[in-house]
Parts: structure tokens; C-alpha cells; sequence
């Protein structure tokens, strides 16, 4: 999200909540905003910020807007996920990258890799019904939850923990 689009989300709240961001420096405000959500898809900033601005009768904050992200985001319920690898593994013995690749983020990270994937493809039903869907189970809210903090870390600060896990993963460990 750019900083163009941040001023435009700020006049459209301005005009959704009569007196917000009166007597405040709006550069001040414009950049503290844009900290907040630069890391963003500016369209689900805006249908959030439009949900925000017909849901509520208090003046928004950077906390509220950004509980509407997280209810435009949510993610499918576990069985919901599970159902997407299922399905992937039944197409991923002659195709498992692309079928890794059409799985959401928690599904990605819970199999590893593709030849994760195709490797479960080739299982029994059985095993992969009961013992991986338990392990998958146990694991998916941990995996959200992880993948949440991160997407709050600067950009920068995300770039350092890639880079320092790249070099611990050279020196052996």
C-alpha cells in the first residue's frame, strides 16, 4: 500500500467520522498510517476500511481497521484446509509442485515441499486420514499463528530472520 493510497483511506474516514484527524498534523498521521499498513494489499485496506466505517460508530483506529483485515483474511476452518491437501494429493504423484503451489500458505508450510506432497500422494488413504490429518490438525493453528507475527514484522526485520536461517542452514544446523 502506498502513501497515496494511505491519504486516500484517511479522507475516506474523514468523511465516514466527522471531526477524526481534526487538529492532528496530517503528515504525522499519513505516516504513522502508512507504517501501520504499507505491508498490506491496498484492497483488502479498503474493503476493510469500508466495513470498519459501516460497522462502527467510533472513530477508527489503526487496531480496528485492522480487525476487519483479519475477518476479510480468515482463513478456511481446518477440515477446509485438510480437504484442499487431500485433493492436492490425489493429483500430486505426476504434479505435485503445481498442486503445492495452488495450496495456501498453511498448507505449504505444514507440507515443507512439493516432493512432501507427492510423497503423501503415494501413501495409503489410511495413514494419510488419521496419522497426517492428526499431525495437520495438531499443527495448523500454531502455523497461522506463526505466519501472523510475521507478516507483522517490517520488511526489513523479516529479510534478517530469512538471511540468519539461510546461514545456520550453511553452517550445518
Amino acid at each position: 500500500m502506498t502513501k497515496e493510497d494511505t491519504k486516500k483511506m484517511l479522507m475516506y474516514l474523514r468523511t465516514a467520522f466527522p471531526g477524526f484527524l481534526e487538529d492532528m498534523n496530517l503528515t504525522d498521521v499519513v505516516n504513522v498510517w502508512h507504517d501501520a499498513f504499507m505491508n498490506e494489499d491496498v484492497r483488502v485496506v479498503s474493503e476493510a476500511t469500508r466495513n470498519y466505517a459501516q460497522s462502527s460508530r467510533y472513530a477508527p483506529t489503526i487496531a480496528g481497521i485492522f480487525e476487519q483485515i483479519k475477518l476479510i483474511k480468515m482463513p478456511a476452518s481446518n477440515d477446509d484446509l485438510w480437504a484442499l491437501i487431500e485433493k492436492a494429493a490425489r493429483n500430486g504423484a505426476y504434479n505435485s509442485a503445481e498442486e503445492f503451489n495452488r495450496l495456501p500458505e498453511e498448507c505449504q508450510a505444514f507440507l515443507g515441499s512439493s516432493s512432501a506432497l507427492k510423497e503423501l500422494a503415494m501413501a495409503d488413504m489410511g495413514t494419510m486420514n488419521t496419522i497426517v490429518k492428526g499431525q495437520f490438525m495438531k499443527r495448523v493453528d500454531a502455523i497461522r499463528e506463526h505466519r501472523e507475527v510475521q507478516r507483522g514484522l517490517p520488511v526489513e526485520v523479516r529479510k534478517a530472520i530469512a538471511e540468519s536461517q539461510v546461514m545456520l542452514l550453511q553452517e550445518g544446523y
